[in-house]
């Protein structure tokens, strides 16, 4: 009986070790590592690292719905009905900002789209405007070891509308611009920096017809001086502009293209601008207090004041230009603009700005292209119920002076004025 147990037990061993061996040389599986997505606090809130790399992202973007009111501009008197005065904005943004640590620094990839719905005012045409839609790539730009290139905001610009909703029907309450560029900041510590930058011309043109504009020979040259410190921040800034004509042979000389044949006049000159701003923080007075003050002089180089086409109030219009040819020269348009700005928090949900801008030109050497000046004030208000969530009305006033209107036979000086609205629903994420 002892030798039968023996035997049993020995049989279930050998059993027990041949399973064991004959699982040892199955194939085993091994679960893949999960990646897990993991936040970036390095860069600031909303960044998160992309799986499997050392790279750091945020997405965001906003959705705006706008409405907006403007008493209808007109050329000939009595043709008013024919313009839209009211519109609907719908827009659309989706920005990208990728950021990796490197041994010369950050290396920043930042993209952002827009894309619009227009109907009726916004769409500026001279008539009833239909339903437009637009995509508008609005910023795509390289940073890297003090380098700038690709699509950003022009180093020129300081305030760049940043209280204001519309610059009234002019376009701008000073220089804001995107463009083209290639630019280098220096960093010195304590919050100062210097930027060169080379800049796409063509955004910087206005109406090259007018001086018989020939091709970009060069880019703006750029340059800047800025310091950020507790109080806020200044900067200080200056462009180059090229300007380069060759006579079209259309006219009959005095301004604009000249008589002779074609190609007979060919001139260049160049064109100036520069500028100054301060922001100051103003916490004593309410948390989020700022007040926004900049000034700024062109000769040549008219859409650095923040003018980036023709005037049209009512009945008075005319053209803007950097430049007329009289006599078969090129004649430099001067002018000057003055902005301030200031927000006031009511209390943390509600908020206010008020502004102000007054621009110039001259066109002195030229006698049929009317000087002129435009003054513009606005409010708005602007309430948050919730986080990155704004409702806000807003009005400008616009004035126009202009020194010599064609009221045949003779010129004679004429001011307009207008009003313009906008009600915004904007949500940020």
């Amino acid at each position: 009986m002892r030798f039968v147990s023996q035997l049993l037990l020995g049989g279930v061993a050998g059993l027990a070790f041949a399973s064991g061996a004959m699982a040892a040389d199955l194939p085993v599986r091994k679960a893949a590592p999960v990646e897990y997505v993991r936040v970036c606090s390095v860069h600031g809130a909303g960044f998160f690292y992309i799986p499997g790399s050392d790279t750091c992202i945020k997405i965001g973007g906003r959705v705006r719905a706008e409405y907006r009111y403007l008493e209808p501009l007109w050329a000939i008197p009595g043709l008013g009905r024919a313009h839209d005065a009211t519109g609907f904005r719908a827009v659309g943004r989706v920005n990208v900002d990728a950021r990796t640590g490197t041994d010369w620094g950050t290396l920043r990839a930042f993209i952002q789209v827009d894309v619009f719905a227009d109907t009726g005012v916004y769409n500026g045409q001279p008539g009833p405007a239909g339903d437009t839609t637009s995509v508008v790539l609005d910023k795509a730009y390289i940073q890297w070891a003090g380098i700038t290139a690709g699509r950003a905001t022009s180093f020129f610009d300081f305030y760049a509308n940043d209280l204001n909703f519309g610059g009234g029907a002019l376009g701008s309450l000073g220089s804001d611009l995107t463009v083209n560029l290639l630019a280098y900041t220096a960093t010195f510590g304590n919050g100062f920096s210097a930027t060169l930058a080379l800049e796409d011309r063509s955004a910087h043109t206005l109406n090259g017809f007018i001086y018989a504009q020939a091709g970009q020979r060069m880019p703006d040259i750029v340059a800047s001086l800025r310091v950020d410190q507790e109080w806020g921040s200044a900067q200080l800034s200056a462009a180059l502009h090229q300007l380069n004509s060759v006579d079209i042979g259309i006219g009959a000389g005095g301004v604009g293209p000249g008589s002779g044949p074609l190609g007979s006049r060919v001139g260049t000159e160049y064109g100036y601008a520069i500028q100054a701003g301060l922001k100051f923080d103003l916490p004593m007075i309410a948390p989020g207090d700022t007040l926004w003050l900049q000034a700024a002089y062109a000769d040549g180089a008219t859409s650095y004041l923040g003018v980036y086409g023709d005037f049209n109030i009512g009945p008075v219009f005319g053209p803007v230009s950097e430049a007329v040819i009289v006599n078969g020269d090129i004649k430099k348009t001067r002018g000057w603009g003055a902005t301030a700005a200031f927000l006031h928090y009511w209390t943390p949900s509600i908020r206010q700005s008020l502004f102000g801008n007054y621009t110039a030109l001259d066109y002195s050497a030229a006698t049929l292209v009317p000087d002129f000046k435009v003054w513009t004030v606005g409010s708005n208000v602007i309430w948050s119920p919730v986080s990155a969530f704004d409702i806000g009305l807003e009005v400008i006033y616009q004035k126009l002076d202009v020194d010599r209107f064609l009221a045949a036979p003779v010129f004679v000086k004429r001011s307009e004025d207008i009003w313009e609205a906008r009600l915004r629903f904007q949500r940020e994420f």
